[in-house]
């Protein structure tokens, strides 16, 4: 009877030895890759994502509207971590963005890929704790670095813009007599005040792992490719490609209806996605827009960047204003292929850029 007690305390003591050191190299919980407080904004009313699944593991994540996020994530989960491709518009969209990821999975995101440097997809990332491998272009990482993103264009118009859309959400309400639609106007309202009170502690944080070229992940069974295809929407635009799934992730590069073109090479655009073409995949998960399988879309707009760059121009040569061409330039044929074409017209960004491109002006 002692030798069996002992070999019963001696199993005890080898089998709590065992749990303990798996306990302490368990992952963490998707919580703990969030880093400091709770940021000020996070306030919202039912989910703020919704997570498509595409495939196995990939799932495409796209705002409801409670809280103001602008563009998608994709989420890859794997055996042991998680991949997120883009984290949003602020500190308070991705906190919630990890929060509601436990819907999902338990497993602790390891990544996240800033597709490019603009603020509706990599102002989330100062929330995610040191140990957290933040992966981008070495352009956006320069872009980041210092808040010079801060200074672009198109961020300073979004920020400075946000007041007055509040002031005109509250006119709005004000006169709405409908219970239903005066709902929908305080949500939208409470959204923007939540968006704008978060912008004021933005901190942009620039990728810790960059590229310039290509890189890949191996996460257990699952291979991840980042690459570069050229310049387009931005100087720095990589793309997650999954080979096995046949599944990529194109940031603004290439979306489900026009991408802006404030910061693009919209001269070289059409060669970089004939780069995208050679990849073999059959579901695009761009940041804006809902997931889709028709490949044609590249071909559409490839086309559209031709004749934008063309009926630019041609404007410009006979000495058009940049804000009258934007005006007349008329590329309706589009919108039966191209989502948000709403009648003639182009923004005004836009046609300055390419002015700036034809002026030989390469200031980013």
């Amino acid at each position: 009877m002692h030798n069996h007690a002992m070999t019963r305390a001696a199993f005890a003591l080898v089998t709590g030895l065992i749990l303990l050191a798996v306990g302490l190299h368990r992952p963490p919980a998707a919580a703990a890759v969030q880093s400091g407080r709770v940021p000020d904004g996070t306030g919202h009313v039912g989910k703020a994502f919704r997570f498509n699944r595409v495939k196995e593991g990939v799932y495409h994540a796209v705002g409801t509207g409670t809280l103001a996020v602008v563009g998608n994530s994709s989420i890859i989960v794997n055996e042991q971590d998680v991949v997120v491709v883009d984290d949003h518009v602020s500190p308070a969209a991705a906190w919630v963005l990890l929060d509601e990821l436990k819907q999902i999975t338990d497993k602790p995101v390891r990544y996240v890929v800033n597709t490019h440097f603009h603020f509706d997809h990599a102002h989330g990332n100062q929330i995610f704790d040191p140990t957290v491998e933040i992966i981008g272009h070495e352009y956006t990482r320069q872009m980041l670095l210092d808040g010079k993103s801060l200074a672009m264009p198109l961020y300073k118009g979004y920020r400075d813009g946000l007041p007055d859309q509040i002031e005109g959400l509250r006119r709005h309400l004000a006169a709405e007599t409908d219970a239903a639609r005066a709902a929908s106007l305080r949500s939208q309202l409470e959204a923007a005040q939540n968006n704008l009170v978060s912008q004021r502690e933005l901190r942009p944080t620039p990728p810790n792992v960059t590229l310039t070229k290509e890189m890949t992940l191996y996460r257990g069974s699952r291979e991840i490719q980042i690459r570069f295809l050229g310049r387009g929407h931005t100087a720095g635009d990589v793309v997650v490609f999954l080979p096995k799934e046949h599944v990529v992730c194109t940031g603004d590069f290439l979306t489900a209806g026009l991408s802006n073109m404030s910061d693009a090479f919209v001269n070289e655009w059409v060669t970089s996605l004939e780069e995208l073409k050679k990849l073999d995949f059959d579901t695009v998960l761009p940041g804006h827009g809902e997931a889709f399988t028709d490949r044609a879309k590249i071909d559409y707009f490839q086309a559209y960047l031709r004749d934008v760059w063309s009926e630019v121009g041609a404007l410009k040569r006979q000495g058009v204003p940049a804000e009258d061409a934007a005006k007349r330039v008329d590329l309706t044929k589009y919108q039966d292929r191209i989502p948000g074409i709403q009648g003639p017209g182009v923004p005004v960004i836009a046609v300055k850029r390419i002015y700036e491109l034809l002026d030989g002006a390469d200031r980013r």
